[in-house]
């Protein structure tokens, strides 16, 4: 049944468990999967370890999207990481997914470990801003990037995907 049902400034939030609590959380957004507990964690693996194990011992690491926290678990995978910076725009994702129980519990509270800074931005201006202050000599560079964001049903995610973002 439905655990949580909420709607943002960005999208509707809802989160199903099935097998009468001793199942399975699936969060869908604006009434699209996004994923199902049993198996997510093959998606956020194949998200994070290739780059991550590519790099060797990143130590700065930034995450575009991942408001739900699986990505930045995964990144907390690793010793020499020192720091993780996650973008996300909606701010009742991550407080979700840093006060709810269920949810806290799935990404291991990532979003609540000393080591991870939330950035409440639009990805897309942010990386604008970020990568101008990178020119000008004002900021390192991140070892390793991760983008995470949901399938471009709409402009405003499409943008994410565009050469000019990448």
């Amino acid at each position: 049944g439905i655990i949580l049902r909420e709607s943002s400034d960005y999208q509707r939030i809802v989160v199903t468990q099935s097998g009468g609590g001793h199942g399975g959380l699936r969060l869908y957004l604006n009434g699209n999967l996004q994923f199902h507990s049993r198996d997510e964690y093959r998606y956020h693996e194949a998200l994070v370890h290739p780059a991550m194990a590519a790099h060797g011992a990143p130590k700065r690491v930034l995450v575009l999207g991942g408001g739900d926290g699986l990505a930045v678990r995964e990144v907390l995978r690793y010793r020499a990481v020192e720091q993780v910076t996650l973008v996300e725009l909606d701010p009742h994702m991550t407080r979700l997914f840093s006060t709810h129980a269920a949810l806290a519990a799935l990404n291991g509270h990532a979003l609540t470990d000393p080591k991870v800074h939330v950035v409440q931005a639009d990805a897309f201006t942010w990386l604008e801003a970020h990568a101008r202050e990178v020119e000008a000599g004002r900021a390192l560079p991140f070892d390793v990037v991760v983008a995470d964001f949901p399938d471009p049903s709409n402009y405003s995610l499409g943008k994410l995907y565009t050469t000019s973002f990448y």
